[in-house]
């Protein structure tokens, strides 16, 4: 029986033992799983401000490409713009080739009858002087004519 109450008490002495390792490891484990759990939340934590800051410049992004479509729209308005007033300028600009034209027609109409009548007037201008030649001998004939029938008369 002694035997027995030696094994009974060796039992109790490693039951003991392990027991009181168990605790141990049990503190061990239960901290470092607090450890593992203050480490996870942390990891949690700075995941969730990663995401937030992910989706803040994915926000940013967003905003910065709809800026971007917002400027090409607005140039291609510009464009647009431009575009529509070269057409219209180079349909003025034809408008105007044609008016242009036009006047000049008329210039170099009007420059030769201002060369036809200046003939004419040159044409004129001989006549004239011949026909004033033709009356101061006429005149001077008359004269004569008139002195002579004065001296017949006489």
């Amino acid at each position: 029986m002694e035997w027995e109450k030696i094994a009974e008490k060796v039992g109790d002495l490693v039951l003991g033992q392990i027991k009181e390792e168990f605790k141990e490891f049990r503190a061990s484990v239960t901290g470092e799983l607090n450890g593992f759990r203050f480490a996870i939340e942390s990891m949690n934590a700075r995941m969730g401000s990663i995401e937030a800051r992910m989706s803040a410049l994915e926000s940013r992004q967003d905003n910065i490409e709809n800026e971007l479509r917002d400027i090409r729209r607005g140039i291609d308005e510009v464009n647009r713009r431009i575009d529509d007033t070269r057409a219209e300028l180079k349909l003025e600009i034809m408008k105007n080739t044609e008016r242009i034209d036009a006047v000049n027609k008329r210039i170099d109409e009007t420059n030769q009858r201002i060369d036809d009548l200046h003939i004419i007037i040159s044409e004129m201008h001989g006549e004239l002087k011949v026909t004033l030649s033709t009356k101061e001998i006429v005149q001077d004939l008359i004269v004569r004519v008139e002195r002579l029938e004065t001296k017949m008369a006489a």
